[in-house]
């Protein structure tokens, strides 16, 4: 059995390799850092969060290493590491070679789960699983494992997070959807010591709140219902402000309510409350992203009304300048932090977009562009960098493959469609052309200026 070691345990050598690695972290020296925590960590294998700090720093050096973890020589390692049971304490050293070039790989993670339960160290367990799950957010198996960890060690509220991020990935899986709604149900009693309660009118007084706050947990709701809600999650919030279920509900109501200023510090300070939630972070850059368009909408507006206020029109083309590119950095941040989710890579090209970069936006749009779920939008704007670059056969290489790949005539593909008939307008292809809003005037006669288009293609 390894018991877990705090900071406050070790002995002043070690404690002084300790203050060493965290100083060679502030200024950015992670290979010295490797070097001096991997050293801590192999002569105390209990002392979990200098292990923490040194997966971290191994992270910052191999930023890519999860692209090819999977299937790399660390497959082989491992299995020569996992042959032998008989001293996991052992293993535990020997994995820490392995994990260095690769942090987030997955056999070598799971090995390390197995040795940490050898020993008898469950949260090194977890921390391992974790690993894999920051690394790997679509690896349903690992999920699971680590759900089932948590509930194993009755630890209700983090295994509702993993199976929440299961649903998420796989709103059919009803293992995953039975399982959220049982832990979330355990980790309320937990929350409000249901066992632990003096009497019966103690548990229906608990009762009694959460129901409230169940039945106003939908959609739709009036100002005056979410404003109710909020002063129920507010009143827990005062009790235990680190609670991660009711700041991201705090959350959830403040963006009903549109007030995406608020919304984004809840989802922030939630994030950060998480262990690296994803969604989390993209809920917090979303809000943050809405309350920018917000502002600079706010701006337009005024400037709008007021056409001949020289000062106000360039506060919003400065305002709008600011936003875009604050939305370029936050975008490249969160690619930094997560270089293969797709999604990340759409939100940057994106952005590059907004700010005029086709050079830049075109790569991660196609990078993006590999993910099925956003394949579709990745190649319209794919589309529009390549004509904004003039480059119109490329544009409608794109566009025609996702005109095909869309069945539906939905707002996606009409705005496809337009692109396309735009776009052979510019090559002096009048029938490709009118072919392309004809479609469009089937389905919808108001779409733009779809009507006149094809009515004085008649009349001509």
């Amino acid at each position: 059995m390894i018991e877990t070691i705090t900071e406050e345990q070790l002995t002043p050598q070690q404690a002084e390799f300790w203050v060493r690695a965290r100083q060679a972290v502030d200024m950015n020296n992670y290979p010295y850092a490797v070097s001096l925590l991997k050293a801590l960590v192999k002569q105390l294998p209990g002392f979990l969060e200098g292990r923490k700090a040194l997966r971290a720093c191994e992270i910052k050096l191999n930023p890519e290493a999860k692209r090819g973890g999977l299937f790399s020589g660390m497959k082989i390692s491992t299995s020569k590491l996992t042959s032998s049971k008989k001293d996991a304490a052992t293993q535990l050293s020997a994995l820490e070679d392995e994990l260095e070039n690769d942090p987030y790989s997955i056999p070598v993670n799971e090995a390390l789960y197995t040795a940490a339960m050898e020993v008898n160290f469950p949260d090194l367990a977890a921390f391992a699983l974790e690993t894999v799950r920051q690394g790997h957010p679509g690896n349903k198996k690992m999920l699971h494992m680590l759900a089932s960890h948590y509930v194993s060690r009755d630890m209700p509220a983090q295994a509702a997070e993993v199976y929440h991020d299961l649903v998420k990935l796989d709103p059919t899986d009803s293992v995953a959807v039975k399982s959220e709604k049982d832990c979330m149900a355990r980790a309320t009693m937990q929350q409000q010591k249901w066992e632990e309660a003096k009497s019966f009118r103690d548990v229906m007084k608990n009762s009694s709140e959460t129901n409230t706050l169940d039945k106003s947990d939908k959609k739709g709701l009036t100002r005056a219902e979410l404003e109710e809600r909020l002063g129920l999650l507010s009143a827990r919030y005062a009790q235990n402000q680190q609670d991660l279920a009711v700041v991201r509900d705090i959350a959830g109501v403040y963006e009903q309510m549109e007030d995406w200023a608020n919304a984004y510090s809840f989802y922030n300070y939630a994030f950060s409350l998480s262990n690296n939630d994803i969604s989390l972070e993209n809920k917090a850059s979303e809000m943050n992203e809405r309350c920018r368009k917000a502002q600079v909408e706010e701006i337009r507006r005024r400037a709008a009304a007021e056409p001949d206020n020289k000062e106000l029109q360039e506060q919003l083309a400065q305002f709008s300048k600011e936003a875009a590119e604050q939305q370029v950095a936050l975008c490249r941040q969160r690619v930094e932090n997560n270089p293969t989710d797709p999604q990340t890579r759409f939100e940057l090209g994106q952005a590059l977009f907004d700010c005029g970069n086709y050079t830049e936006a075109i790569p991660e749009l196609q990078r993006a562009r590999n993910n099925p779920h956003i394949r579709i939008r990745a190649m319209l704007l794919l589309g529009k960098c390549y004509d904004a670059k003039n480059m119109h056969d490329m544009a409608l290489r794109q566009l025609e493959e996702a005109n095909k790949e869309l069945i539906e005539m939905n707002d996606t593909k009409k705005e496809i469609l337009y692109m396309i008939g735009l776009l052979y307008e510019k090559q002096g292809k009048k029938e490709e052309s009118l072919a392309a809003f004809q479609q469009i005037y089937d389905a919808e006669y108001g779409y733009r200026d779809v009507a006149r288009r094809v009515e004085s293609s008649y009349g001509n």
